[in-house]
């Protein structure tokens, strides 16, 4: 899945000194991918039964061996591993996705950056800084996900192409843009996620516990 499009081109070829360093990049990439998704759209059947088919498994229990995300991850684990007791798994965690990320945001997890800086509103200055992100790589919002630049989903897609391209040539220049971008967009809020989470009322922890994985991530 993918959020933002942006015209084809060529990225120049891993040389055997960037080697070591593009597998954790490639990690990175596949990591904010796969909360992006999680993060976009509510789960569909194939999504959610491939989870219950335990093909998450290895994912997770790569990442429960990094120390700082275990906890987390744990948490992520136990609210998979009780998704069959709900009585309709796919409606019941829609239900759930909706209340989190599409209800009144002064209560919720809205995944929207404005809502958490700069004068705390909608489309404020974090939308227009993403906006000018994604016109810097020559990318713009799919049409088909109709939300704004600073969803969070979307930042964290254009995180994980970045990830990607530093994963063929990850320069010293590259990776302080990259890491100067995660430090002043996500880091200062993203955490904010999880405490309002767990405030909801949900069927599953499965978002809330995706939540506090994603702060451990960033933190």
């Amino acid at each position: 899945m993918s959020l933002t499009t942006a015209a084809g081109e060529s990225l120049p070829l891993l040389t055997p000194e960037q080697q070591l360093v593009a597998d954790y990049y490639q990690h990175q990439a596949l990591l904010c991918q796969w909360f992006a998704t999680l993060l976009a759209n509510e789960l569909n059947e194939e999504q959610l039964q491939s989870y219950l088919d335990g093909q998450a498994t290895p994912l997770l229990e790569a990442l429960g061996e990094l120390p700082e995300l275990a906890t987390a991850v744990a948490r992520l684990r136990q609210a998979i591993a009780t998704l069959p007791l709900l009585a309709q798994p796919r409606l019941e965690l829609a239900a759930d996705f909706a209340g989190l990320f599409l209800s009144d945001a002064r209560h919720s997890p809205a995944p929207y950056a404005s809502l958490y800086k700069e004068g705390a509103r909608f489309n404020g200055p974090p939308n227009a800084r993403m906006q000018q992100y994604l016109a810097s790589m020559d990318y713009e919002v799919d049409k088909a996900f109709s939300e704004p630049a600073d969803h969070l989903a979307i930042m964290l897609d254009y995180l994980a192409e970045n990830y990607r391209r530093l994963a063929h040539a990850p320069t010293p220049e590259a990776e302080a843009v990259v890491a100067e971008f995660v430090q002043q967009e996500l880091s200062d809020w993203v955490g904010q996620l999880a405490p309002r989470a767990n405030q909801v009322d949900t069927a599953s922890d499965f978002y809330p516990a995706l939540l506090a994985l994603l702060a451990a991530f960033f933190s």
